[in-house]
């Protein structure tokens, strides 16, 4: 697998490895150097991570300059671990971590496998699509100048902890109390600083409502709780529990990545979305449309997050519009089908061990 750089690549990666190694196939993760690489991997110890090489294409003209460079490195450094694994299929799914990997294994006639979690597919993905074996493909997502029959429509794989659990179990597993609403906001794995600049606006309210609240602030984010009579307000860098995080909370404020989107609907948690107004291709904006338009969600740009706290106490008030919302998510989780990247996967693994032989 070649997955790393961001939540939204590690995430399927892991979930996909989670089902491969759980029915005997042997898998290796490339993930990138980054923070959010180590924390989201640390807890996996039955799976393999490799840390790779090569960097994003920017933003600006530095950025770019220094692709180049680190792109010849990541190809030397995919290339020694083609060699050293031996793999018979590559799974991509997306980010700068999946170009050399990619190329290296199409060189060398091993099935590249490409997955992308987006409405609006990134630049890797596009670039890779052209010559990988298969490409998986959110439904109705569709590029041109790629054959159809290469093309499939996937679901995002979800990880297998993320599952829903009662609200007073969820809610004792991540030290919130079990009376009052609660609120999640997660910024994905980065965080967002918008969002954590927003809660700490308004503790105040929060105590006066009776509302808790779990902020997600990413890697190097900010660590506190402020406690009161009345609600707890925590300030978390990474959380290990994100199934329970979900189910214990009454509505989530998140951003608009694919992956964050699939939690959201296996766990039926209501959310407003604040899309990322610089993410690649506006790529969250059109993740975002999508919930929305299904009735799964509200939106809320980054420009209105003024109007945020009336959007939210609104919305706590009203079980009705919740419970439509949640009925919502079930029929989102139960489309999202990935079962055919895993049956392709050990398909094209097993053509190529026999090819081998």
């Amino acid at each position: 697998m070649a997955c790393g750089g961001t939540g939204g690549h590690l995430a399927p990666g892991i979930a996909l490895a989670q089902r491969l190694v759980q029915d005997g196939h042997d898998c290796l993760l490339m993930v990138s150097g980054k923070a959010v690489d180590a924390q989201m991997t640390a807890k996996y110890q039955r799976l393999k991570f490799v840390v790779g090489r090569g960097r994003g294409f920017g933003p600006g003209l530095k950025n770019k300059i220094k692709f180049f460079p680190a792109f010849l490195s990541s190809l030397v450094s995919a290339w020694r671990l083609v060699s050293d694994y031996r793999p018979q299929a590559l799974v991509c799914f997306g980010g700068f971590m999946s170009i050399a990997p990619a190329l290296v294994c199409a060189l060398r006639g091993i099935p590249v496998l490409v997955h992308e979690a987006n409405r609006r597919p990134g630049k890797a993905v596009r670039l890779i699509a052209r010559w990988a074996t298969s490409v998986h493909l959110p439904s109705g997502v569709r590029l041109g100048g790629v054959p159809a029959e290469r093309q499939h429509d996937s679901g995002f794989p979800v990880r297998q902890e993320i599952t829903p659990s009662a609200r007073e179990v969820a809610r004792h597993a991540i030290g919130i109390p079990a009376q009052g609403r609660m609120l999640l906001i997660a910024g994905g794995s980065q965080g967002a600083k918008i969002l954590t600049r927003w809660v700490e606006n308004h503790v105040a309210e929060f105590a006066e409502r009776g509302i808790h609240v779990l902020c997600l602030t990413g890697a190097s984010g900010l660590e506190k709780e402020i406690r009161t009579p009345q609600s707890c307000v925590r300030f978390l860098p990474f959380c290990h529990q994100m199934g329970s995080a979900y189910s214990a909370a009454d509505l989530a404020i998140t951003r608009a990545g694919a992956g964050t989107l699939a939690e959201l609907a296996a766990c039926r948690t209501p959310s407003i979305l604040i899309p990322y107004a610089l993410a690649a291709d506006n790529h969250q904006a059109a993740n975002a449309d999508y919930f929305v338009e299904a009735g799964a969600a509200l939106l809320c740009s980054e420009k209105q997050v003024s109007e945020l706290a009336r959007h939210v106490f609104e919305l706590l008030s009203e079980n009705s519009r919740l419970a439509t919302m949640r009925d919502a998510l079930a029929m989102l989780d139960a489309t999202n089908r990935w079962e055919e990247i895993y049956h392709e996967t050990v398909k094209r693994a097993r053509a190529q061990e026999e090819s081998r032989l």
